[in-house]
């Protein structure tokens, strides 16, 4: 996350520079996204019509390995669940409380128990963000953090209301209070061929990302402290194969892709093998080899818009596939509601 935004600008600017060096009309817009894991930026700007007049979104994201596939991802809506209980002391006067914890633990243990009973496409996550603060002390407030995923959205708000019951039944059973805050939402990407084909062709012309002696040593030695690695070293100078894929993972791109023809890129910018979210890829992401990922990112996607202001009728069968992909009955409605942007949402 710290490479794919200064990577976006640079090939705005990139881009600029061509149209003006060439004298082509048109028009490059930088979106930055403020809190895009977790916040949901990119949702508050859709909702305010920041999109509208947008042909074509494109963007990529750091990874391990390289490839330009239409790619899927789940739908994903999170919300804090905050229980309120009554304090006291646990030893001498357990009676006179309530613990809320009791509620949280309660409602876990249900939704664990809903897990057999779902989708298998589904995915469910939570961790306690409030236990209370001492083990003497009955807590009077707890507070669970949980994220919802399906690959369709409107599962999503299935699955979301059935763990808003677990919540509800969890308080009715520990004689306390609770109340939900929905964090975000997302929508799960919608695949753009036509976009994608293009996008793949100009990673293909371009390569991979070849390492120096430095870089190669500094690969093996993370390279070691992975589990199971899915990749090798040396996967990062291979572009993968044009298929359809699903992640699981979600994305405030997706409500975009709804909306708009979008296209993106995951290019190798930490050691291949390694996971989001991990030392290693932070690692990776502040070294040359972060910056070679970060550079191949910017050549790819301008030379996507390049081909696209070349040839204008790409963005007319983008819209063409989009409109069919969603259909006509499609009204967008975010998952998120019409919250305002929760600022301390990581707090």
């Amino acid at each position: 996350h710290h490479l794919f935004g200064a990577g976006s600008a640079w090939s705005a600017v990139t881009i600029k520079e061509w149209l003006s060096n060439n004298n082509k009309s048109g028009t490059i817009r930088f979106y930055a996204t403020p809190a895009e894991e977790g916040g949901s930026g990119k949702v508050y700007m859709v909702r305010e019509g920041l999109f509208d007049d947008v042909d074509v979104v494109l963007h990529w994201h750091p990874g391990s390995v390289n490839h330009a596939r239409p790619r899927t991802s789940n739908a994903n809506k999170s919300a804090k669940f905050t229980f309120k209980g009554l304090s006291a002391h646990a030893a001498s006067a357990p009676d006179k409380g309530r613990s809320a914890l009791d509620g949280v633990e309660s409602m876990n243990f249900m939704v664990n128990m809903m897990r057999e009973h779902v989708p298998q496409e589904s995915r469910i996550h939570y961790v306690i963000t409030k236990g209370g603060l001492a083990p003497n002390v009955i807590p009077d407030e707890a507070q669970v953090y949980y994220y919802v995923r399906h690959p369709k959205e409107r599962m999503v708000e299935e699955l979301f209301q059935r763990v808003v019951k677990a919540a509800e039944g969890a308080a009715q059973g520990t004689e306390t209070d609770f109340s939900y805050e929905v964090m975000h939402g997302n929508y799960s990407v919608m695949p753009n061929e036509v976009l994608q084909s293009v996008m793949h062709k100009q990673l293909v012309n371009r390569g991979g990302v070849t390492y120096d002696k430095e870089e190669n040593e500094f690969a093996e030695e993370i390279y070691k402290t992975l589990l199971n690695p899915v990749a090798s070293i040396g996967d990062q100078e291979k572009i993968l194969p044009y298929k359809t894929i699903h992640g699981y993972g979600s994305t405030d791109v997706g409500d975009i892709s709804w909306l708009v023809p979008t296209a993106g890129a995951r290019i190798a910018s930490w050691v291949p093998g390694t996971p989001a979210h991990s030392w290693q890829a932070v690692a990776s992401g502040g070294t040359s080899i972060g910056l070679k990922g970060e550079k191949l990112a910017v050549q790819v996607l301008s030379d996507t818009a390049i081909q696209i202001y070349l040839d204008p009728s790409i963005v007319k069968r983008a819209k063409k596939e989009l409109s069919d992909r969603v259909g006509e009955d499609f009204i967008y409605f975010p998952l998120l509601g019409d919250r305002d942007p929760p600022l301390d949402y990581r707090n």
